[in-house]
């Protein structure tokens, strides 16, 4: 009797996708909304939300992403700028035409943060061709969320100001759902590069009071747990030392962001560790466990507390290997198979 209804109720989905509703279609009927929801399934969607400005972690963090994207790991779909400032989404731009994907769509900050400038967007954006596009943030997400037939994973490494934007936004021409109602029947696992395990202070919370407001608000919210990936786990990581010693002419475009922000040997890995376990759900390659927490920020300072629960709301990583070379070398692996050299 069971495999009946779920018979069913498969048939009333895709009955709803050919009937022009997709929009509208629940593809999260079967989950269980307390727990994490670790989509292994090949060619998963997904979004990537950077604020790749002054530090140049998010530079790996993309090439990780369209190097799995090539693999045929994830389906990256959008790529969401938290951050606004002179040539920032034709830097954007330029990066995704020189790693070979032309067709994903970028998103603009939803939110009027901080201008910063880059010691290496003017470089990136050489590469562009002009073709941004006119979408917001918002506009971005609701869009890819829309028209999608499988949950989509979303991966921020910056700043979560777009996140609460989306949570928050109303019907539109993509959907006639509010925001809230998209994420609950559209959107997969949310993994948040942030925070500092039990406490502390992080730059994607605190830097911005935009950014403390925000993480505030998704952490009650978000209607699934989030996973987030403190940085006292990804920072002790390093990524882009390998391709640096690689690339001895500096012709990838990774390796020239590394050199235009002063490194010769790499950069901490927040970012890039945050995709690369995003992209396999946290799978056995990522060699990580995961604790139940609740999260309190303070808005007037951007200080986390978790606090360990049982019935926590959310998830904190914590690593199962104690060779930080593993990590270090899985991630420059992927910098380099698509680096031309």
């Amino acid at each position: 009797m069971k495999n009946i209804f779920k018979i069913l109720a498969i048939s009333s989905i895709v009955t709803s996708c050919h009937s022009g509703n997709i929009a509208e279609t629940d593809l999260n009927t079967d989950r269980e909304v307390n727990q994490l929801y670790l989509n292994s399934t090949p060619g998963k969607e997904m979004i990537v939300d950077v604020d790749m400005c002054t530090d140049v972690d998010d530079a790996c963090a993309l090439r990780i992403a369209t190097a799995l994207d090539d693999d045929g790991i994830i389906d990256l779909k959008g790529v969401a700028f938290s951050v606004n400032g002179p040539n920032n989404l034709e830097a954007l731009r330029g990066f995704l035409l020189h790693d070979g994907k032309p067709d994903v769509l970028i998103g603009k900050s939803s939110v009027d943060n901080i201008p910063e400038e880059s010691p290496y967007w003017d470089l990136m954006a050489s590469y562009s061709d002009g073709n941004i596009g006119d979408l917001d943030a918002v506009k971005m997400y609701r869009k890819i969320l829309s028209e999608s037939r499988t949950p989509v994973d979303i991966v921020t490494t910056g700043y979560t100001t777009n996140i609460e934007c989306l949570l928050k936004s109303g019907p539109d021409e993509y959907s006639p759902l509010s925001g809230l109602e998209l994420v609950k029947r559209k959107c997969g696992q949310l993994y948040v590069v942030g925070a500092t395990y039990p406490e502390g202070r992080c730059n994607n919370i605190w830097f911005a009071p935009a950014a403390r407001t925000a993480a505030d608000y998704i952490s009650k919210n978000w209607p699934f747990p989030i996973l987030f990936f403190t940085n006292d786990v990804g920072g002790r990581l390093e990524c882009g030392a390998g391709l640096q010693a690689v690339d001895i002419n500096h012709n990838d475009i990774v390796t020239k962001a590394l050199d235009a922000f002063g490194t010769d040997n790499g950069r901490w890995a927040w970012d890039p560790f945050g995709v690369w376990c995003a992209a396999y759900a946290c799978g056995k390659i990522n060699r990580l466990g995961f604790k139940r927490v609740d999260i309190h920020i303070d808005t007037e300072t951007g200080q986390n507390t978790f606090t360990d629960a049982n019935n926590g709301k959310h998830f904190v990583i914590y690593p199962l290997c104690d060779n930080k070379g593993y990590y270090n070398s899985m991630m420059d692996h992927l910098l380099i198979k698509k680096a031309r050299l």
